[in-house]
């Protein structure tokens, strides 16, 4: 079964980062330090422009998808799921849910 366990070996920390990479060069676009052990819960990227993520130290944040550059960040603690859009009302809404609990953010 394979239960045998694994070995690690860690060379060194170079920190975590989220990394946007050129679709047409394959070249690195922007680079962005995330603390906390990097974005876990998974990222949504908007038509907008925006680019949604959580870090490892609770953060909720909206980037910039064309540089990087933080536009807007909350702490509520460690997301659980990648964030989901929805639209009410002509409204854009982000929705991301913490353990058991579910936050909604209106875009204006």
């Amino acid at each position: 079964m394979g239960l045998g366990g694994k070995s690690v070996s860690v060379v060194g920390s170079a920190g975590d980062f989220l990394t946007a990479l050129d679709y047409k060069t394959g070249r690195v676009a922007w680079r962005k330090p995330i603390t906390g052990g990097g974005v876990g819960a998974g990222l949504l990227a908007t038509a907008g422009g925006l680019l949604f993520a959580a870090d490892g130290s609770g953060n909720f944040m909206a980037l910039d998808s064309r540089d990087g550059k933080p536009l807007w960040h909350t702490r509520i603690g460690n997301a659980s799921n990648a964030p989901e859009t929805y639209l009410v009302d002509g409204r854009q809404h982000v929705l991301i849910a913490v353990t058991d609990t579910l936050y909604a953010f209106t875009l204006y």
